[in-house]
């Protein structure tokens, strides 16, 4: 557990939050032999201590004055950001007793509550505004404190976009966002641009979702990856009706960032700030990390291209975590010199913003539901409403989680059965903009994780007994989890942390099963998949390399090749706990007595790393090297220098292991 996951845990405990017993172990055991953690532990407490527990001083009348602010707060011409009305208390799930301010006035006791949070979050009241710092697991908490509570939200925004090409080196768009629990979304795109010609096609686009039914519309244009005057202009447009989806919510992070801030590495908190007159915290990614905040963009309709390192500045409510701004220049990394060249760009300065999206007004009236509703598709319900309704429909009981907290059943699904991937049941349950999706089929056979997972993914204990295999969110899709039982196969997907899925999980009336032998190959090798640490043995790797690689990486899952019955090689996959935005998958593939293979292709170069010489493919991402005698290659979409500091701690791992 790092400093960002512990003080997270240890700020939670201390306001009575619910935390998992493993995690609060886990956090009280990093604290002991962590100076940082533990220093943050006991100043927190004493905060809580000498606001919550000393005798209350005398205070002056304050409600007068305080009520005279709020007055005048009431008549400024803005619009508020967020109506309170659709942020709920958040429920708990047991009851929890607070010490009464009985000495205090009402107004007084708000502010000194008011005032312990601010303590816990930035460092203390003494500090000075522009000095306070916040902690990146404060931001992520803050978001996910908010997801469930938020009920509904219509948003209006403006898009700037700049250096599609020299005819058009800007376009300004308005952008719709409206959300009505639960699941329903809706986005709308309209171009404002007055092109030069009639053979350039207005990227006009709209989504709707409505629970797990999708619809999507726009000009098919041209790939975000591609120079603008190279693509062909179409007018054809591309209309798309989904009845089933099993993938999270399109714009959802735009209405609150749930996925981008789905873990507290990969990210910059810059300190606060003031968007109009609105108090703000100020954030610093990369293009790709913020990915989900930019649906629009996989939509369709025709978009410049956009560097995964471009550094993306964002400003959220600093009260309601609502994204308020998302500027995007280019990145001063010189391998975008050479992705300028492939993409037919000229040179673009970093100091000059690429995209601009700012969130101009929110209406202080939820959507109506008539916003949502999908063309060609009834309003009234073809799946039954009960679950005692489905086994005369399906044969069967779908597996129901006994512990699921404050989400509710809002939809039974009965996806088509073409697909053998296909669940035959999918249950939906939400609060807010949390969400939980439960597929199950019972007649499926294969070797692979059933649902939206990889052949690699992680195979984990859970704590009610049997395995299940887990992938963090990415590709479209909430965090994943597979179960295969004796008689059903299962999969989870959701935004909610991963120790609330596990917990979830372990709730469910199956014990999961490793699954059956996973044999893929051909030319007469065989790729058996196999545990972690006896793919760490056999690539001659120490256990510990398992959960200490940079950069938040572990080895999710280990493959095994083999020509008969001697060992070709070994592949291990690297991923991210969390979410996948905090870093792409990578792949690590050994071979012993093997060395370098020929050159395949004329871009390839040498390089020198940890006393070592290797060789750099840029078109395919992967470094290889070869160290007493055994082959190394380490791919995935990652810069060289992120790639050499994880090769670095391989060949480290290596040596001192002997």
């Amino acid at each position: 557990m790092n400093c960002d996951a512990a003080q997270l845990v240890l700020s939670a405990r201390m306001d009575g939050d619910r935390v998992a017993a493993r995690q609060a172990a886990a956090a009280k055991a990093h604290a002991e032999t962590c100076t940082r953690c533990r220093t943050f532990g006991e100043r927190s407490a004493r905060i809580r201590s000498a606001v919550r527990i000393r005798a209350a001083e005398p205070v002056p009348d304050l409600v007068e004055p305080i009520m005279a602010a709020v007055a005048r707060e009431r008549v400024r011409p803005t619009v508020p950001l967020l109506d309170e009305r659709r942020i709920r208390p958040r429920r708990t799930r047991r009851p929890r007793h607070r010490r009464r301010a009985t000495s205090l006035a009402p107004a007084a006791a708000a502010a000194v509550a008011g005032l312990v949070l601010g303590s816990v979050l930035v460092g203390g009241p003494w500090q000075n505004a522009e000095d306070r710092p916040i902690a990146a697991a404060a931001v992520v908490r803050n978001v996910r404190t908010v997801a469930p509570t938020l009920d509904a939200f219509h948003g209006t925004y403006t898009i700037h976009e700049f250096g599609l090409s020299r005819e058009v080196p800007e376009r300004l768009f308005d952008m719709k966002v409206a959300f009505r629990s639960p699941q329903r979304f809706r986005l709308d795109v309209r171009d404002r641009t007055i092109y030069p010609s009639r053979s350039w096609t207005p990227t006009h686009l709209r989504f709707i979702q409505d629970v797990t039914a999708t619809f999507t519309s726009g000009p098919s244009g041209c790939p975000g990856d591609l120079p603008a005057r190279v693509c062909p202009r179409t007018r054809a447009a591309v209309t798309h009706l989904s009845e089933f989806s099993a993938a999270a919510p399109l714009p959802a992070d735009l209405v609150l960032p749930v996925t981008t801030f789905g873990s507290t590495t990969g990210f910059e908190v810059l300190g606060s700030d003031r968007i109009g007159d609105r108090n703000a915290i100020r954030v610093r990614l990369s293009f790709e990390r913020a990915a989900p905040m930019f649906p629009f963009l996989r939509m369709g309709g025709t978009w410049r291209p956009f560097f995964d390192r471009d550094p993306v500045l964002l400003w959220l409510d600093a009260r309601s975590s609502l994204p308020l701004r998302m500027l995007v220049q280019p990145s001063r990394s010189p391998e975008r010199t050479a992705w300028e060249l492939r993409h037919g760009l000229g040179v673009e300065s970093p100091d000059e913003p690429i995209l601009d999206v700012q969130l101009v007004s929110v209406s202080a009236e939820p959507p109506s539901f008539e916003l949502f509703r999908i063309p060609g598709v009834s309003a009234e319900p073809t799946a039954p409403r009960r679950l005692e309704d489905l086994p005369d429909r399906i044969g069967y009981l779908p597996a129901t989680p006994e512990d699921r907290g404050d989400l509710e059943l809002v939809s039974i699904v009965l996806p088509p059965r073409s697909a053998p991937a296909a669940p035959s049941s999918m249950l939906v349950y939400a609060e807010g903009l949390d969400y939980l999706k439960i597929g199950e089929r019972r007649d499926r056979t294969g070797p692979e994780p059933f649902g939206p997972l990889d052949p690699g993914a992680q195979q984990i204990l859970l704590d009610g007994g049997g395995v299940a295999y887990y992938e963090p969110a990415g590709e479209g899709f909430g965090r994943r989890l597979a179960i295969h039982a004796e008689h059903a196969d299962v999969f989870l997907e959701t935004n909610l942390p991963r120790g609330r899925l596990l917990e979830i999980a372990s709730s469910l009336p199956l014990v999961g099963r490793p699954l059956p032998p996973d044999r893929r190959g051909s030319a007469g090798i065989d790729v058996e998949r196999i545990d972690v640490a006896e793919g760490l043995t056999a690539a001659g790797l120490p256990a510990s390399l398992a959960r200490s690689l940079p950069g938040g990486y572990i080895v999710a899952s280990a493959e095994r090749s083999t020509v008969g019955s001697a060992l070709e090689g070994v592949t291990l996959h690297l991923r991210q706990i969390d979410t996948d935005t905090a870093g792409e998958p990578l792949t690590l593939h050994v071979e012993r007595d093997t060395g370098l293979p020929l050159p395949s292709s004329s871009e390839q170069g040498l390089i020198s790393f940890a006393g070592l010489e290797g060789r750099w493919t840029p078109s395919r991402s992967e470094l290889e090297w070869v160290d007493r005698g055994v082959y190394h290659s380490l791919q995935g979409v990652m810069d060289l220098r992120s790639l050499i500091e994880i090769a670095g701690t391989i060949v480290a791992a290596e040596t001192e292991a002997g």
